[in-house]
């Protein structure tokens, strides 16, 4: 199993010489490039809008439900 450690790592590090897999690096039209690159980007970055987001909606949530407690508790606070 050992000897064939070093044909597999290096088929493994010519392979994507090989297939050209990144459409990104080897494309010849250049809005085609662009294009990928931006859909990348996007892809990356709507979980993290999606994440931040989701707290901020959470926060403001906590926020209002604090307020309404803190109004609900201080006529019974007046009272006793």
């Amino acid at each position: 199993m050992k000897r064939f450690a070093p044909l597999v790592a290096l088929a493994v590090w010519l392979a994507p010489a090989v297939a050209l897999a990144c459409p990104v690096c080897f494309d010849a039209n250049e809005t085609n490039r662009d294009a990928f690159i931006a859909t990348t980007v996007i892809l990356s970055l709507l979980p993290l809008a999606m994440i931040g987001g989701l707290a901020l909606f959470l926060r403001s949530r906590a926020r209002s439900a604090e307020k309404t407690a803190e109004t609900e508790a201080s006529p019974l606070e007046a009272r006793g």
